[in-house]
């Protein structure tokens, strides 16, 4: 079946053979320890209702087994491992350049059953070894494998049934499907997954079709729609490469997934030109298409807790070697891309929001405290630029008050006080968004003339960096003065307010201080038990008595009253 002339949709060549192209290609991603799960996975795709022979499966990566006896390496030996050995590829790890063929999958060289073409042999169904290392997890009504298989990575012969190659950009130059979907080698399909998939984006002509996972709660997968507007609540916030794409697109314009960042990193800018170059979108929210494997963890994974975690799995991948870097470089090319295709405008900042919100946090969070001095210099540098370029005043005014102010001391250049922010937070667990009033009294300023001079002291540090603008007085007719300096020991900063007694009115002014900085304003707190304080002072001739002292909330109370002639001195006046 090949029904890819539907709705002006080119079709996709034929094999050489002259056989029908399958389907869907799946590429399969095996990365760190997942060989152990590949089998499960193959699995899952020899059991699809679509059929074997409308799929083409590729798996990238080395599937090996476990030493005899152990689970694998530790986190640290796979490190290792992944730096020094130069003979064994990641998923998204070499570079596909304009003259490196494609090479040949593993199976080349493998006799398929007699009289199948070279690419249904590669697509035949695998042969599962018997046993049974561990039940399988129910899956409820649609389980994606009938019977449970061991925990298993599959030989070489029986890799023959499945295409080998080195690399995710390696699998999109080798791939023959009209179709293309991806998968971690720890993920389950369910049975009807790709029949469904490719059902819809043939009968509606979509381009990009997001596959609905078990247990998800993506907002994006409330409901089915056919026909997705990307400025809606749900899209930006799923950008993994689960997803059904259509394989003409992506040839013709040559997408590929960047290969200097982590892998579900290179996924989202990836995803995110396939869904701003799509023609129509879906949301297919109608039934469990892809189940994430358990155990698995890494960055950038679709698969396990962090997939359905997705701060912890930028935590996670912020936290290892590197990690703070590489998320600095997929942040980068996720917003350049949707700098290139929506520009200014709610659609941008849309996606701009998210990314700002989500991995923005992790940038100016607790793995930028830990990173050494170099690495928290460059990528300070990086989040810098990135806010210059992307961050304006409404997706600013989105964001939760903390995040904004870590970003207002990254866009006024001031790595100190982010890093003092962030001290902050790490020691009380909320952000130093608070003032406390320390002193409010009378200063003779000249004769028989007072000035109110009140002090607070805020956690904020640096505040003098940004003028006095975000500090407020509130019932005051005059600004007063307003002078800004680091606090003593260098933690946060102490500020003063001199407004002279001329400026209030004869009876009672109710004042308040506030700081505001990035749209969140907070008053200072008047500490119980603060004492009144009164002082005198002539307006022309006449005396007047000033007192200032609470006021019972979160403000001061000034008192201005005339003082009147004692009565004995009255009755001297002459008549």
């Amino acid at each position: 079946m090949n029904s890819s002339s539907v709705a002006g949709i080119p079709v996709v060549p034929a094999a050489p053979d002259g056989t029908e192209a399958p389907d869907v290609t799946v590429v399969v991603a095996v990365r760190d320890d997942d060989g152990p799960r590949l089998g499960r996975c193959l699995a899952s795709l020899a059991g699809q209702t679509i059929g074997v022979a409308r799929i083409e499966v590729l798996v990238t990566g080395r599937p090996e087994r476990p030493p005899a006896g152990g689970a694998g390496q530790s986190a640290e030996g796979r490190r290792r491992r992944a730096a020094d050995d130069r003979h064994r590829p990641a998923p998204y790890g070499h570079r596909v350049g304009p003259d490196a063929g494609c090479r040949q999958p593993a199976g080349v060289g493998c006799a398929g059953p007699a009289g199948m073409s070279a690419w249904a042999a590669r697509t035949a169904p695998l042969r599962w070894p018997p046993g049974d290392a561990g039940a399988a997890p129910s899956h409820g009504a649609h389980d994606p494998l009938e019977t449970s298989s061991a925990a298993w990575s599959p030989s070489a012969a029986e890799l023959c049934a499945a295409g080998r190659v080195d690399s995710v950009n390696q699998a999109l130059e080798c791939a023959r499907g009209r179709y293309l979907f991806f998968l971690d080698a720890g993920d389950l399909l369910g049975r009807e997954a790709l029949a469904r998939l490719v059902d819809a984006a043939d009968s509606r002509g979509h381009d990009v079709v997001y596959a609905k996972t078990a247990a998800s709660g993506a907002a994006v997968f409330a409901r089915t729609c056919h026909g997705v507007a990307l400025d809606g609540a749900g899209p930006a916030w799923e950008l993994s490469a689960a997803k059904l794409f259509r394989r003409e697109p992506l040839t013709r314009e040559g997408l590929r997934f960047a290969e200097d960042m982590p892998a579900g990193l290179a996924e989202q800018a990836f995803t995110l030109e396939a869904l701003f170059r799509a023609r129509r979108v879906a949301v297919l929210a109608d039934y469990d298409y892809r189940f994430a494997g358990e155990g698995a963890t890494g960055p950038g994974r679709r698969s396990g807790t962090e997939a359905r975690n997705p701060s912890a799995a930028l935590a996670a991948a912020a936290a290892d070697p590197g990690g703070l870097e590489g998320l600095l470089r997929g942040t980068a090319a996720a917003m350049a891309v949707t700098a290139r295709f929506a520009g200014p405008g709610p659609l941008g900042d849309r996606f701009r929001l998210r990314y700002f919100a989500h991995e923005g946090d992790v940038l100016t969070g607790r793995a930028f405290l830990r990173a050494p001095e170099p690495v928290r210099g460059r990528v300070f540098a990086g989040v810098r630029r990135l806010v210059a370029d992307h961050l304006g005043d409404s997706v600013l005014a989105r964001l939760r008050p903390g995040l904004r102010l870590r970003l207002s001391y990254v866009r006024a250049g001031d790595e100190a006080g982010l890093v003092s922010v962030l001290r902050y937070e790490a020691a009380h667990g909320a952000p130093p968004l608070r003032t406390d009033l320390v002193s409010a009294d009378w200063q003779r300023t000249g004769p028989a003339r007072q000035t109110l001079v009140v002090t607070a002291r805020t956690p904020l540090p640096h505040l003098e960096a940004f003028g006095t603008g975000p500090v407020r007085l509130t019932g005051c007719p005059e600004t007063g003065c307003v002078l800004l300096r680091p606090a003593s020991g260098g933690a946060g900063t102490e500020i003063e307010v001199r407004i002279p007694a001329e400026a209030f009115p004869p009876g009672r002014t109710r004042i308040g201080l506030s700081t505001a900085l990035a749209g969140t304003e907070h008053t200072a707190a008047v500490a119980p038990g603060t004492a009144p304080r009164q002082a005198h002072a002539l307006r022309g001739l006449r005396p007047y008595r000033l007192g200032v002292g609470p006021d019972g909330g979160d403000g001061l109370v000034v008192a201005v009253t005339p003082v009147g002639l004692r009565v004995g001195a009255r009755r001297a006046e002459p008549a």
